[in-house]
């Protein structure tokens, strides 16, 4: 067996997929958040192998192991989350065998440089042993080692679901498609930053939690700082820390008294509120969409229940639920479109048709910024990427009206992205920088690090 066809895949986005993956190789599978990559390697390829049944044709495929990366760590866990990730490939890796497939859906997620490059000795070995693998990475390191590249594009969801280039790491070199441009040149210049600054800042000295012993740390407020450094050093707890000793709402003085680690916390005067980025599920339960998650369908959900038409049949918002539509309920339009047709609009369009509803407008406008205008309202969430999930979390704090003297922690916002949603991010920060506040993250990605205000090395 020299290869797995898969023949006209249209699971989610996809659009009529065919290729040839071919085995015993180093395959990496790239392109933007959410232009089908996932949902041909684990959805399709992997789905078929494990016994799904498929409305598309997949040929004999050798065993198969998958591994994703978790992003919240079991409660029992005492590693950091990247140890965690990287002890789970490694036990993983061992039960592997000749002739068999592994496929790792981005393992160089929050590592460091030196550490993606022990990952990828650890991925090209197995190769070298007569296991093929399959990786869905966005990381440079691991895109430049390639033997085999798929990229699908040639953008995300509804614009994405096709393959924009199959063939070798030397031909991908010459052409001119969204990943190979960014992966080969420069395009995210660093701006140079990372110098502390010595305006008001924050200071929490004597930290003593887990492997952070008599630690200080001091970092600048409206500004972006990034804490870096090797898995387990401390990124993360840092993080929780500043949250817990910043934090202002409801019982407070509980939760820092109880979270109390430290002998001095200085500046906290400079801060009014703080805000956790969390990396839980999006999904709610089997029916939440993007619509419902930002609580853009019960808006909309009101605006029909407040038509004339509505009132007069009696109709009531819980009516336009979209599981328990009746011919009536579709026959109420708000500009032509009645709510099934509405939650079946990208962003994009949506913003055309709620362009004098100032709220729905607002929150479809953090979607946009985020890059995100592609998607569908009525999307399921459990089908969007890790990397569209993660500018959803953003896009949610954002319809949160931003206010001044806020801190914003945010642990990996680069997970699942692609480099070119990069500059994308940075522009967001840069907006709620802009309004007097503070961002405060935990990543080591170089394009990151090189656009922060401040850089603190752990």
């Amino acid at each position: 067996m020299k290869k797995i066809q898969i023949k006209n895949a249209n699971l989610h986005n996809l659009k009529n997929i065919s290729v040839d993956i071919p085995l015993d190789k180093f395959v990496v599978v790239v392109g933007a958040s959410g232009s089908g990559k996932t949902s041909l390697i684990y959805d399709v390829l992997y789905g078929a192998s494990q016994g799904s049944e498929m409305d598309c044709f997949v040929s004999e495929t050798p065993t198969i192991y998958a591994i994703g990366q978790k992003v919240s760590l079991p409660k029992s866990s005492t590693l950091s989350l990247g140890q965690y990730n990287l002890k789970r490939l490694k036990e993983l890796v061992k039960k592997v065998k000749k002739g068999e497939l592994l496929i790792v859906d981005e393992p160089c997620a929050g590592y460091i440089v030196s550490e993606s490059l022990m990952i990828l000795k650890i991925l090209k070995g197995l190769v070298k042993r007569g296991i093929s693998v399959i990786v869905i990475e966005h990381a440079k390191e691991i895109i430049k080692n390639a033997d085999y590249i798929i990229e699908f594009g040639p953008e995300a969801g509804k614009y994405g679901g096709e393959i924009v280039f199959e063939g070798s790491l030397s031909k991908f070199k010459k052409t001119d498609s969204r990943t190979s441009k960014i992966v080969f040149s420069d395009l995210i210049k660093d701006s140079g930053k990372g110098k502390l600054s010595k305006e008001r800042k924050i200071t929490i000295e004597k930290i003593n939690k887990h492997n952070l012993k008599n630690f200080d740390v001091t970092f600048p407020i409206n500004s972006l700082d990034c804490l870096c450094g090797k898995s387990g050093s401390g990124k993360t707890t840092l993080l929780q820390l500043i949250y817990s000793s910043l934090y202002k709402g409801k019982n407070a003085w509980k939760i820092r008294e109880k979270t109390k680690v430290y002998k001095s916390l200085k500046g906290k005067e400079n801060v009014r509120r703080t805000y956790f980025v969390e990396q839980t599920s999006i999904v709610n339960n089997s029916n939440s969409t993007l619509a419902t998650y930002l609580k853009i369908g019960q808006n909309i959900r009101q605006l029909y229940a407040d038509l004339p038409k509505s009132k007069k049949l009696g109709l009531s918002k819980s009516d336009f639920i979209t599981s328990k539509l009746q011919s009536k309920v579709l026959s109420i339009k708000y500009k032509k479109f009645n709510i099934k047709e509405v939650l079946n609009l990208t962003v994009d369009e949506a913003l055309n048709i709620f362009t004098s509803e100032a709220l729905i407008k607002r929150k479809l406008l953090f979607l946009q910024t985020v890059g995100l205008g592609y998607l569908v309202l009525g999307q399921q969430a459990g089908s969007l990427s890790g990397g569209e999930a993660q500018r959803i979390r953003l896009a949610k704090v954002l319809t949160k009206k931003l206010g001044d003297r806020c801190v914003y922690l945010l642990d990996v916002p680069t997970r699942g992205l692609h480099l070119s949603d990069l500059p994308v991010l940075l522009k967001v920060f840069k907006m709620i920088i802009d309004k007097n506040n503070t961002i405060v993250i935990a990543d080591n990605k170089m394009e990151l690090i090189g656009n922060s205000d401040c850089v603190i090395k752990l």
